[in-house]
């Protein structure tokens, strides 16, 4: 045997292994360059994503402070606030921006007062709503409620405290606290998928101490005085999309001073609002961010916060 030609074809074989090697780390390399790059990308947009959705937030509060005609009307025209703004470009991206005034609902905070003791005039109208809503019984889900936001240990007739959370297969326990967000009463006993969908429209967590005579629904102009008739809560709502209330003479002119007296029996009805609610949310390559947030305009400041 040829040694010449045994080294040439070990030579042979060896510059083919070191190729095959090299190949394979070099496409590994590209690969894992490519990853790389994706990931920055990725990173990339989803950072620009959460800069575009900042920015609706500040976009909103901005629109709020310039609206200082004194109402706040979402069925008008006039009040730029509540314009639903979608997919509006922004440089290679998309930002879509609503408002809601959270002044026309129940706020369920309010349910107790600053000591954690319960304000009956909120809890009845509470009450009220789950029977205007045709909810499955509403003294428990009033009391449930109730237990969830005072600060005691003691369980309402057909309420529940830590006893109760603490035996469920996933056990917590009651906050004692306000809530943060209406998610949140998917915790609270009674308060299923179903029941939460029926009242969204209706409640707030964060509401304010006046209701919003301009956006409140019928359902919570009827919960709020339990003497006002229908046709009162319609005359209301039709008038106001012809034209906002302005001052609450207008609206006493309209239904009459009983009616009118009735309604604001606790001198908290009121045609304008404080608190909104910011829902901002930004697309840009494969980024995408949403922001909610709760903005007490009198103040201009951010109550409540989430990113998803």
């Amino acid at each position: 045997m040829n040694p010449v030609r045994n080294e040439s074809g070990f030579a042979l074989l060896l510059v083919l292994v070191i190729v095959a090697l090299l190949s394979a780390l070099v496409s590994d390399f590209a690969f894992s360059t490519l990853v790389d790059l994706r990931l920055a990308e990725t990173f990339r947009d989803s950072a620009r994503a959460s800069s575009l959705a900042r920015g609706g937030v500040t976009v909103a509060r901005e629109l709020l402070r310039q609206d200082n005609n004194g109402w706040d009307a979402p069925e008008s025209p006039d009040e730029l606030w509540a314009l639903p703004m979608e997919q509006v470009p922004v440089d290679d991206g998309f930002v879509s921006l609503r408002i809601r005034d959270l002044d026309g609902r129940i706020g369920l905070n309010r349910l107790v007062d600053s000591l954690g003791n319960p304000n009956v005039v909120m809890v009845d109208r509470f009450r009220r709503l789950c029977d205007e809503l045709g909810l499955d019984r509403p003294e428990a889900l009033t009391d449930a409620l109730i237990d969830w936001l005072d600060r005691d240990s003691d369980p309402r007739p057909e309420g529940a405290e830590d006893p109760y959370y603490l035996a469920l297969p996933n056990p917590y326990q009651a906050a004692d606290a306000p809530l943060e967000n209406l998610d949140e009463l998917r915790r609270v006993r009674g308060f299923d998928a179903r029941t939460l969908a029926r009242l969204r429209p209706y409640v707030s967590a964060r509401g304010g101490e006046k209701l919003n005579v301009n956006s409140a629904p019928a359902e919570v102009l009827l919960a709020w005085d339990g003497e006002m008739r229908p046709e009162a809560a319609e005359t209301i709502i039709a008038e106001r999309r012809k034209k906002p209330f302005r001052t609450l003479d207008e609206i006493r002119e309209l239904i009459g001073v009983e009616t009118f007296s009735a309604l604001n029996r606790n001198l908290d009805l009121d045609v304008g609002s404080r608190y909104f609610h910011v829902d901002s949310r930004a697309e840009i390559g494969d980024g995408n961010r949403r922001i909610e947030a709760v903005i007490d305009r009198k103040t201009d400041r951010i109550l409540w916060q989430k990113v998803n």
